[in-house]
């Protein structure tokens, strides 16, 4: 399976790049009156800032990342069971990228709300610009927001799932296929995975994994954020 680790780096220069230009910025504001103020934030789109930061070049990378996985996934196909796809299915697979890509998106717009509104807010009350940049560092900053430990995580969960359902929708026509199941067994693995790479023999088949009493299903793997994925053999 690939993966995002590039993701949480590169939106953390975003993000600390940003704060610097809007930590220069906030000099010039905390000078204003009210009706200043309020038409000088008419005019900042911190959106169009984190666009020309790179967002969009990351947000690339992110789709080729689901591409390439999607590419790799219909690449185990033998010539007959690709024979059996059908349209609907591979636009559907492209549906669900599509998704998870807007969901990021909508993430960053909000993320930039956010800071547009307590920038106003820290000004319109007569905070310092040191002080509404120390809110901005450890609210926004980096290792907060959109790129904290939880939001990482809950990026990682989704590619995993969406790689996964992948595997899934290319074999449903195929229930002959057999799957292991493919990950670490170390101290993070979860008692569901861990018996489930010890229950899984030489492969199972679709209709078996669902049967699974282990807890683990194709899609959602073990739980939240599992490192595992069915491969077929």
């Amino acid at each position: 399976m690939d993966d995002l680790n590039f993701f949480q780096k590169d939106i953390e220069k975003i993000q600390k790049e940003l704060l610097k230009k809007i930590e220069k910025v906030l000099k010039g504001l905390v000078v204003l009156n009210d009706e200043q103020l309020a038409q000088a934030f008419k005019q900042i789109n911190l959106v169009d800032e984190l666009n020309a930061l790179g967002f969009p070049a990351l947000l690339e990378k992110v789709k080729n990342t689901y591409d390439s996985q999607a590419i790799k996934s219909f690449a185990v196909l033998s010539a007959s069971q690709k024979a059996k796809q059908t349209t609907t299915a591979i636009s559907a697979i492209e549906f669900l990228s599509t998704l998870d890509l807007t969901n990021i998106s909508a993430g960053v717009t909000q993320y930039a709300n956010e800071i547009k509104t307590l920038m106003f807010r820290g000004v319109l009350t007569g905070e310092s610009s040191a002080s509404i940049m120390q809110g901005l560092q450890a609210n926004y900053g980096v290792g907060k927001a959109l790129s904290s430990s939880q939001r990482i995580a809950l990026l990682n969960d989704s590619f995993a799932r969406y790689a996964r359902t992948t595997t899934a929708k290319l074999f449903e026509n195929i229930p002959e296929q057999r799957f292991v199941y493919v990950g670490p067994n170390d101290t993070k693995t979860r008692q569901e995975c861990a018996d489930t790479l010890l229950a899984q023999g030489d492969g199972l088949t679709a209709k078996e994994i669902e049967a699974l009493t282990t807890g683990v299903t194709f899609a959602d793997g073990g739980g939240f954020n599992c490192r595992h994925e069915w491969v077929p053999v």
